[in-house]
């Protein structure tokens, strides 16, 4: 059974009359990658800011090691942070960068840190090697061997990125924060960044929560995912999960793309839309209830006329590398195929799609 890191009860943050972050409850893994994301606003950061205990809660509480960690500083926390603005400090080399929160901890935390019994004489320069060598090894883990005499403003982007991980990490947090580390990177190195920080979280053992705007990072990293929108926790589950079968029209359009089709539940192996009865697996509903059909562009099929359960004009058709964007009316709406054939513009488009692929979810009021 998984431990519980952290739990987040009935936590709000309230700004200007708003609250950007409402009600929201959640149970954090050890060892897990959790990514919270969601668009601008969401209250996505706030709630990171308030595990980091950067900015305290106005209700619930935040329970880390099964302990209320609310009244908390930062520094008391097992956690440590890195932010979307690194932080650096220009006037200091890699390695004194890295080594920083060693260098400034108090004798007796470095003692009980390294845990070695050395006469008082010695052991400042016991110390001065042990943190040289623990910077080294966090440098080697974010493949920075060799720079460490490099100044900061000599580096590249993505370098000064990988020297506030080391810095993070260097103290061994139970937990590190990520406020959007990657933001500021080109497309390349960020989809290399994702894959080593997978990786890193991995062989390190410990808890990232990692906070992003971006799907695909959160796709590609994280164990869960939890949907934010307006301060609520829209969705919570795995990357999988939440792409197959989203709860609602925000996280079904948020996370990748989709068709969401007005349809009528006929029962749990039919559902009508479009003029048609389509089977679909495994839903349960009141019979003749409204339902949102999702299908994903990537779940048509593209058949011959006869075989066809829905007929359409062609709009547009645009070659994105590994696939042909298609656009189609059908029936007045606008339909996303994604076909691997290209289907020329003003021609008639054939589709069909697996029950399978079919996803219902319940239509809530006054959402778009």
């Amino acid at each position: 059974m998984k431990k519980v890191l952290i739990e987040l009860n009935d936590l709000v943050k309230v700004f200007d009359d708003e609250k950007v972050v409402n009600h929201i409850n959640l149970q954090i893994y050890e060892n897990e990658f959790l990514t919270i994301l969601g668009p601008s606003g969401c209250g996505k950061t706030t709630t990171l800011r308030m595990i980091a205990g950067f900015v305290k809660p106005d209700e619930g509480e935040i329970i880390i090691n099964d302990k209320v960690v609310n009244e908390l500083e930062p520094y008391a926390r097992p956690v440590n942070t890195v932010f979307q603005k690194y932080a650096l400090f220009p006037h200091l080399n890699v390695i004194k960068n890295v080594s920083f929160g060693l260098d400034n901890k108090d004798f007796n935390s470095l003692y009980e840190f390294f845990g070695k019994d050395k006469i008082i004489e010695e052991i400042k320069k016991y110390l001065d090697k042990k943190i040289e060598e623990e910077a080294k090894r966090v440098l080697k883990l974010v493949k920075l061997e060799g720079y460490e005499q490099k100044r900061i403003n000599l580096l590249s982007g993505g370098q000064q990125q990988r020297v506030a991980l080391a810095r993070a990490l260097i103290n061994r947090p139970q937990i590190l924060l990520l406020d959007e580390p990657m933001a500021a990177l080109d497309l390349k190195l960020r989809q290399d960044m994702q894959y080593e920080l997978k990786e890193m979280q991995r062989k390190l053992g410990i808890t990232f929560i990692f906070i992003t705007h971006d799907q695909e990072e959160a796709m590609t990293m994280s164990d869960r995912i939890v949907v934010m929108n307006g301060g609520i926790i829209q969705q919570l589950g795995t990357p999988k999960d939440i792409y197959n079968e989203p709860i609602n029209r925000f996280v079904a359009n948020f996370i990748g793309e989709s068709n969401i089709i007005e349809g009528i539940y006929i029962d749990e192996n039919h559902v009508r839309f479009m003029n048609q009865d389509f089977e679909c697996v495994g839903y349960k509903f009141e019979k003749g209830e409204k339902v949102d059909v999702v299908i994903r562009p990537e779940d048509w099929d593209v058949v011959p006329l006869e075989k066809a359960k829905l007929t359409g004009k062609v709009t547009s058709s645009i070659f994105k590398g590994v696939y042909y964007e298609i656009c189609a009316d059908i029936l007045g709406m606008e339909m996303v195929i994604h076909a691997y054939e290209d289907v020329p513009v003003s021609s008639t488009i054939g589709l069909s799609v697996d029950p399978y692929e079919i996803h219902l979810m319940k239509v809530k009021q006054n959402e778009q």
